[in-house]
Order: C-alpha cells, then structure tokens, then sequence
C-alpha cells in the first residue's frame, strides 16, 4: 500500500473516531429539554431534575407551589414569551395549582405580568367566572392589538421627534447616534433609498 493510501485511511480513522466520542459527550437534545420523567407522572421530582445540574441549582425557584415537584407551567422551557418567554402563554406560569386556570389569587405577585393581568382581570375574563382560561387570554390579546399598535406608533412618533434636532423631518446618522445610539451601527441597514438620512416610514418599517 503506498503512502497516500496509509495517509488517507488514518484520516479516515481519526475523523470516525472524532465523531464517535462527540456522540458520547454531547447528550442528546431529548435527554436536556425531555425525558426527565422517568416514572411518568406529569411532572419532575428533586431526584429527576438531578440530571441536569442547572435545573437542579433553581429548582426552589421553579416550584412556586413549593410542592417538590415541576409541573408542565414551572418548568422554564415551557415559559415562551415577551412576558417570560415567546408568546402571552408565558402566563401559563401563574397556573400555580395546576388546573389549567388563572385564579384572581395566582395574579398577586409583584412582577409586570402579574400587575398586567390583575388590572386587566375583568376584561379578559369573558365569562365572569372568577378565572382566565387560556382561550380568553388569547381573545384579550388579540383585541387589544390595536390599542398595542398605536401605543406604539405614538411612542415611534415621540422619539423621532425628540432625534429631529434641527426639525427637518429626518434623521442624520449624527441626530441617530445622539438620540438613538443602538441604531446607529444598523443606519446603513435601515437607510433603504441610501440618501444619508433614515425617514419616519424608514424608522417604522424597523419596528415591524
């Protein structure tokens, strides 16, 4: 067998071998975000959450019913949202007791989203019966969304405002740098017609 062939077959080897011990160290995504339950009842127990040390080291914090156990609403891959995670079903949290339900008394806690929903409580419960349900959280949001939209047109409008410093309807990179500082590295990015300037339609299509 001549040189090349040895050289390409040991190769081959080291990179089969490189493979085989990832596979070993890296767990899979099951075993990190799943699977913790081993006796299926539902939930994750002191002894389970051990698997994984960084879920271990908060779990007090998780359990907020302090019932040792985490149900689906306290396990933190189950908060999405703006309000905790990626969606409003990050008030899933709140659901201390588990029964699929929002009482007035799980909407006591000092955070944004609890002081929201308390203030809110009589609009979203449709059916007045002393508790949100997901389906009436999902109808609140969604009429509110104008009111949203416009709360935050008015918002885009009261700071472009403010960076206009010598009023003339536009933003130079220096009124963004001075005003908006966080924008300032993406202007180029935003500047669509690329006149040097970002318009309030520029600034919005930003926001969208």
């Amino acid at each position: 067998m001549n040189r090349i062939a040895l050289l390409t077959l040991a190769l081959a080897a080291a990179a089969t071998s490189a493979i085989a011990i990832a596979q070993q160290a890296t767990p899979a995504h099951g075993a990190r975000h799943g699977h913790l339950d081993t006796n299926n009842d539902g939930a994750i127990d002191r002894a389970e959450a051990g698997k994984l040390p960084g879920l271990a080291s908060r779990f007090d914090q998780f359990d907020t019913n302090h019932d040792g156990r985490l149900d689906a609403g306290e396990r933190p891959h189950m908060r999405g949202g703006r309000h905790g995670g990626h969606g409003f079903d990050g008030i899933a949290r709140l659901d201390k007791n588990g029964d699929g339900r929002i009482g007035r008394d799980e909407v006591a806690g000092d955070d944004r989203l609890s002081g929201k929903l308390a203030g809110e409580f009589g609009a979203i419960d449709a059916n007045h019966d002393g508790y949100l349900v997901r389906s009436e959280a999902q109808a609140w949001h969604a009429r509110m969304k104008p009111r949203r939209m416009a709360d935050r047109a008015r918002r885009l409008d009261e700071r472009f405002a403010a960076a206009d410093l010598d009023r003339d309807g536009k933003l130079s990179k220096l009124e963004v740098g001075e005003k908006m500082p966080r924008m300032e590295q993406g202007f180029a990015w935003m500047d669509g017609d690329r006149d040097g300037f970002l318009s309030r339609g520029e600034l919005q299509s930003k926001h969208r």
